[in-house]
């Protein structure tokens, strides 16, 4: 039984009173503390671009458009979010003491864009985690790509699916790598240039003296 009920009132915020709400939900469990950030391939990465090539169609808005939107809805949207929460899941067991550990799996913000999005998960990155770990094919993903630059402007400690570190120099290798696939496969990578261009321009630590 439930003393109330889920009224159907309607409001309207600004994004960023939007952001704060979450944020101050999520305080709630943090308690002050900082996250272990688990990063997955979501709307981009491997899963779609091979669906794509098996497809024969260079966009996600093309696969869409031939499969339909509840195919992509099932062949890659919600494998990748059950593998997302998967290797969340993973990465917890192997700890030993009560981090939490974030995946951005299940969230959902009607009306966002995906700039606003990444803009929260930026947010989040900087002020409530303290190492972030990436799963396999991380470096396909837009998203991904983005957090791992954040990761790396923020100084937080990257480690891959296995646990190794994951160095900034392995991360551009890795990057660098899947652009040059995927534009030998007429996909459009910018995206993914974009968060290379990202990395790069971060000053290199004491000892990486190779990126200047």
């Amino acid at each position: 039984m439930s003393f109330y009920s889920l009224s159907e009132s309607k409001f309207t915020r600004h994004y960023h009173e939007e952001v704060d709400m979450v944020f101050s939900a999520l305080d709630c469990a943090l308690h002050d503390g900082h996250v272990i950030y688990a990063s997955s391939e979501l709307t981009s990465g491997f899963k779609l671009y091979e669906a794509m090539r098996e497809h024969n169609v260079k966009t996600a808005a093309d696969l869409k458009k031939k499969l339909g939107e509840e195919w992509h809805q099932r062949h890659i949207l919600k494998p990748n979010i059950d593998s997302a929460k998967k290797f969340a899941e993973a990465v917890r067991a192997t700890l030993r003491d009560n981090t939490i550990v974030i995946t951005p799996a299940p969230f959902s913000a009607a009306g966002w864009s995906q700039s606003e999005y990444l803009a929260f998960w930026e947010q989040l990155l900087r002020t409530r985690v303290k190492s972030v770990r990436f799963n396999a094919h991380w470096q396909f993903s837009n998203g991904c790509t983005f957090e791992f630059a954040v990761a790396e402007d923020a100084g937080l400690p990257a480690f891959d699916h296995a646990g190794s570190v994951l160095p900034r120099k392995t991360g551009i290798q890795l990057i660098e790598s899947a652009i040059r696939r995927l534009e030998s496969q007429g996909f459009d990578a910018s995206k993914l240039r974009e968060n290379l261009e990202r990395l790069l321009a971060i000053p290199a630590p004491l000892g990486e003296a190779w990126l200047a």
